[in-house]
């Protein structure tokens, strides 16, 4: 999808229309705490699938006692929780708006928007290992390509390092790795936790999502020394490499799913 901006809106966005062909609309405003952190808008109780302990990520620090639903979950229930009658390719025209009244508007699948609410669940809702990836997303509008999205991060994570793309890239794969369990149990949460979606729209935008990301890991070595040039860095002194571990070895993702 490329974004037809009306001004650089924000990454973490305030409010989301989403026009259908029918021309029926869904209208989603997202509340934020002082922090930024998504402030889910429940009407009735948590879906069970969102229980902390169900499907619950292995590298989740979260107490039960403290915690009692995964905050990425939760933020799935209000938010994408109203696509569930919808299907993945439908052509959709959505608008995000940022605080300050800033406009992006995008033509595209279903599932392509969605994946903008993946974003908010699993960066911005007090996930704990999520909200790690959140400040290499920072000067984003809410819609971008793939490629714009990879090479922001790549900037972003090369800058942190002082351009050291082999520590850099380690970084990245540790943490796509982490997501990637995210994502798996996200979606076997939806799948198997009572009330899956009538329609494919809410588990390919978590599937897009992922695959982004997998894209990324793949990619990473070519793209960390593609931008390390553009950028300059490649004029510091080398240290040694290390293998990244992770490349094609993710594994696939549907196939990760069973019960």
């Amino acid at each position: 999808m490329n974004p037809g901006a009306q001004g650089p809106a924000d990454a973490w966005y305030r409010e989301l229309v989403v026009e259908f062909p029918d021309g029926t609309k869904e209208w989603l405003h997202i509340e934020r705490k002082p922090t930024g952190t998504h402030i889910p808008l429940l009407r009735g109780k948590p879906a069970p699938w969102t229980d902390l302990e169900f499907q619950k990520c292995p590298s989740c620090p979260l107490p039960k006692n403290l915690v009692p639903t995964c905050p990425a979950a939760l933020s799935m229930q209000t938010t994408l929780g109203k696509l569930r009658e919808h299907t993945s390719i439908e052509e959709v025209k959505a608008t995000a708006v940022d605080a300050r009244g800033r406009t992006q508007t995008v033509e595209g699948p279903l599932q392509n928007v969605g994946a903008t609410l993946v974003q908010l669940a699993v960066f911005v809702s007090g996930c704990p290992v999520g909200k790690e990836f959140k400040p290499y997303l920072e000067d984003l509008p809410p819609f971008v390509s793939s490629q714009q999205l990879s090479r922001h991060i790549v900037t972003k994570i090369l800058a942190k390092h002082d351009g050291v793309w082999e520590s850099a890239r380690a970084e990245l794969v540790g943490t796509l790795n982490a997501l990637h369990e995210i994502f798996v149990h996200l979606m076997k949460r939806l799948l198997n936790g009572g009330e899956p979606p009538a329609q494919d729209a809410i588990p390919n935008s978590i599937a897009h999502l992922d695959a982004v990301a997998q894209t990324l890991s793949v990619r990473a070595d070519a793209l960390f020394q593609q931008m390390t040039v553009e950028l300059g860095w490649h004029k510091k002194p080398a240290v040694e490499d290390k293998p990244a571990g992770l490349g094609g070895r993710l594994a696939s993702f549907f196939g990760r799913l069973k019960p």
